[in-house]
């Protein structure tokens, strides 16, 4: 096990709101009548079991700047309830494998996997990225063509481990595509308290660091794409409409579920708002 798996572990990281109660899809689903509905249409599913930003457009471009193809095989690093990596393979028809650390969202997404009729495309596999064991379960190098991300790379305070890894993993030319945080200007100590205990985050690079890290874990062709207004904008959005939507998200999922999740959106608007932290769509090559 690397090291940094005693820093960044599956208990550890249920500080963030947004990682616990995750019973909260399954009564989502059964509050739709779906519960027991087979197969469940993935688009639909991504209504309820997305955690990134911008919803199914922000896949949509993955799939574009990576070129994938039915004959691509991916890997989805943090791939939480499975969402983004059902939509790509609904999309393109690609093989990928998803990747996620904690037991108990990774069951949940290969679950619903199965009930989307999408097992022969999308591998659930439980695992930390930097354990050397689950690199070698993926594959002895150059294994998949792309490597996607969302809003996980953030939660690894050693960037050039995990970049490491994903260049081991990418055949040349692969494509890495990740959405993350990085500063913007220097944290004030109640922001840095903040993304230490609501996002599980610290050490985050500036635009020129991360770049560096990218350039010095062998990526070419880097585009940095500030991403910063317009997530901004979307978490401004989501916390705005979840208050306004209490009573019935209360009705359905309880006061103690609404209170977390409250807590959770309004302190990544907190921090967005602060204007020192950015968001970034990061496209790259390996060499």
């Amino acid at each position: 096990m690397s090291n940094h798996a005693n820093i960044n572990n599956s208990d550890a990281i249920k500080t963030m709101k947004l990682y616990t109660d995750v019973d909260r899809i399954k009564t989502e689903l059964s509050s739709r009548g779906m519960l027991t509905q087979t197969p469940i249409d993935p688009l639909v599913l991504s209504e309820i079991d997305s955690m990134h930003y911008l919803g199914n457009a922000a896949i949509e471009e993955a799939v574009v700047a990576m070129g994938l193809t039915s004959s691509s095989n991916v890997l989805d690093v943090g791939s939480g309830f499975g969402g983004p990596a059902r939509i790509l393979a609904s999309l393109t028809k690609c093989h990928i494998v998803a990747l996620e650390l904690q037991r108990d969202i990774h069951d949940l997404g290969a679950e619903l996997t199965r009930r989307c009729n999408l097992s022969d495309s999308v591998e659930h596999v439980n695992g930390d990225i930097l354990d050397d064991r689950i690199v070698e379960q993926l594959g002895d190098g150059s294994s998949f063509d792309g490597i996607v991300s969302y809003l996980v790379f953030l939660h690894i305070p050693n960037k050039c481990s995990v970049l490491d890894v994903c260049g081991k993993l990418l055949k040349p030319n692969g494509t890495l595509f990740v959405e993350d945080f990085y500063r913007i200007s220097p944290f004030s100590k109640l922001e840095l308290e903040s993304l230490a205990k609501d996002v599980f985050c610290k050490d985050l690079p500036t635009r020129e660091e991360y770049i560096q890290q990218l350039e010095l874990s062998g990526f070419k062709n880097i585009q940095f794409i500030d991403m910063t207004a317009e997530w901004t904008q979307y978490v401004t959005k989501r916390l705005e409409q979840f208050i306004a939507n209490k009573p019935s998200y209360v009705k359905v999922h309880g006061e103690g579920v609404y209170s977390g999740l409250r807590e959770f959106y309004a302190a990544i608007y907190t921090l967005f708002s602060g204007g020192n932290l950015g968001g970034v769509r990061i496209v790259a090559q390996m060499n």
